[in-house]
């Protein structure tokens, strides 16, 4: 008897892929996407270093041919200089600005170093000059806070004898981590300072990098001065003042959290930061008509403040594809070389040369995105909805979404075995097209399945991209298709008519 029904099944998908009748793809529209102008990227933050980076750290040289190697194959394709350009140069006795020209010019070894390679492994790399990033916090001491002095040091910094800033790899300089809205107040005109020298200089496409604080930063870190400043307050500051000149905006977010019970807890507030930043992304676009994309970072190391080590692919695949349902189009790792060698503790141990268990899953959650990345990049963000799995118990982390979507016009129906979130899209080309990116929305902590049935109106069939793989498959005669996600696990949906 199953050698009977191996030979119908055969038969049957024989005859589908031949077209006869009964083929239930027959008529069905397949789209094909061109390719996007600009793909995803995969950043390393904090990239192989120099040798002995810190001047007391003692590690091997990193910024190696086998290493940019590494860095391509597992999908990166930018690096955000962490323990670059931290100079050893001796400034004692200097005046400030010659000591910041000095440390500049010392700094500049190990950029040009890593822009060689990155260049030769198609890899955009900014760079990490330790007296520009954090030049507004930097120099409080010797008095530097004006937008004069602050030229004074940047004219300098990017002038002619500048050995980087032409060099094709070169995307740009980390300007500031997690500023307060003072900060930003004066990062506005260290920001329109470096873009004035790039344009002098001729150079197109380099950005200053800068990265915001996540929504659970304390009071004390949004303000210095007014305690009473909120989040949002803080977010649309730089909306305001600063995303019209960078074109998007990137803030970190560690969603696992060590759990003495059980082992690890998602944040609740997870979400609502996606939610918001996406939300701010849209309405800037509808407000002014241009861009301002999404970036986000990725949580892959355990520290001292209560964030866990990854345990599984899982972990990685669940901020991918949770981030995505959002529109981000940058994942930031945190962080790609580290000097722990601990499970879990970034891709690469700079202090062996070695990379770990993790870089392997990297590797391979990385590749499946950017094989689905023209699709994606098909679509615009335009919200989010849910499905909780048992309908007496809210999930607190959707119940914290505020403009979540009630209903769709291409879903009649969800049901899931766990809980579900399903980020909704819109075609850039063609309106009528429609995306669903959906997430089995557990830890992966846990190693949970879920089964999730949707029931789809106005389609037949449905093109999916699963774990970097391309499918098509029709649907029931009541629109309705069932499938498994695998925990961390998502899946870009588009019905097909």
């Amino acid at each position: 008897m199953k050698k009977i029904i191996a030979i119908i099944l055969a038969c049957s998908a024989m005859c589908s892929f031949a077209g006869c009748k009964g083929d239930p793809l027959k008529g069905v529209d397949i789209p094909e996407f061109s390719k996007a102008e600009t793909g995803v990227r995969f950043t390393a933050y904090s990239g192989p270093p120099p040798a002995n980076w810190s001047g007391t750290s003692g590690n091997p040289e990193c910024i190696t041919d086998k290493h940019y190697k590494e860095l391509q194959e597992a999908g990166f394709n930018k690096v955000l200089a962490l323990r670059e350009g931290l100079s050893q140069a001796n400034t004692a006795g200097m005046d400030i600005y010659e000591a910041i020209a000095k440390r500049s010019e010392a700094a500049e070894e190990d950029a040009v170093n890593a822009l060689e390679l990155a260049e030769k492994y198609g890899i955009t790399y900014s760079v990490r000059d330790w007296a520009f990033y954090g030049l507004v916090r930097n120099y409080l001491a010797q008095g530097i806070d004006t937008k004069e002095e602050y030229e004074r040091i940047i004219s300098k910094m990017f002038d002619e004898n500048n050995p980087y800033i032409h060099m094709p790899a070169y995307g740009g300089n980390f300007g500031h981590d997690e500023p307060s809205i003072e900060e930003m107040e004066k990062i506005v005109w260290q920001t329109e300072l470096y873009y004035e020298y790039m344009e002098k200089a001729g150079v197109k496409d380099a950005e200053m990098y800068i990265n915001l604080l996540p929504c659970y930063a304390s009071a004390d870190a949004l303000s210095s001065t007014d305690p009473s400043i909120t989040y949002e307050e803080y977010v649309d500051y730089y909306i305001e003042h600063l995303a019209p000149l960078v074109g998007y905006i990137c803030y970190d977010y560690y969603p696992f959290r060590m759990n003495s019970f059980d082992g690890s807890q998602l944040r609740q507030t997870y979400l609502y930061n996606l939610e918001l930043m996406a939300q701010k992304c849209k309405e800037y676009k509808a407000k002014t008509g241009k861009e301002l994309e999404l970036r986000t970072f990725l949580q892959c190391i355990g520290d001292f403040t209560g964030i866990r080590d990854l345990t599984s692919i899982g972990d990685l695949r669940f901020q991918i594809y949770t981030e995505m349902a959002f529109g981000s189009k940058e994942f930031n790792y945190y962080c790609y070389a580290t000097e722990s060698t601990g499970e879990g503790q970034g891709l690469l141990n700079f202090m062996t040369g070695e990379t770990t268990w993790l870089y392997e899953s990297a590797k391979t959650a990385n590749n499946e995105v950017l094989a689905m990345q023209d699709a994606y990049l098909a679509f615009d963000w335009d919200g989010v909805m849910y499905h909780n799995a048992d309908i007496m118990l809210d999930n607190q982390s959707f119940a914290n979404l505020r403009y979540a979507m009630d209903s769709h016009d291409r879903i009649q129906k969800i049901d899931s075995t766990q809980d579900t979130l399903v980020g909704v899209f819109k075609g850039k080309q063609d309106k009528s097209m429609d995306a669903f990116m959906i997430v089995n929305y557990t830890d992966p902590y846990f190693n949970l399945d879920n089964e999730v049935t949707v029931t789809f109106k106005d389609a037949k069939a449905l093109l999916m991209y699963r774990l970097g793989q391309k499918v098509v498959v029709p649907l029931n005669d009541d629109g309705s298709y069932t499938f498994k996600l695998y925990p961390g696990e998502g899946r870009f949906v588009i019905p097909l008519k």
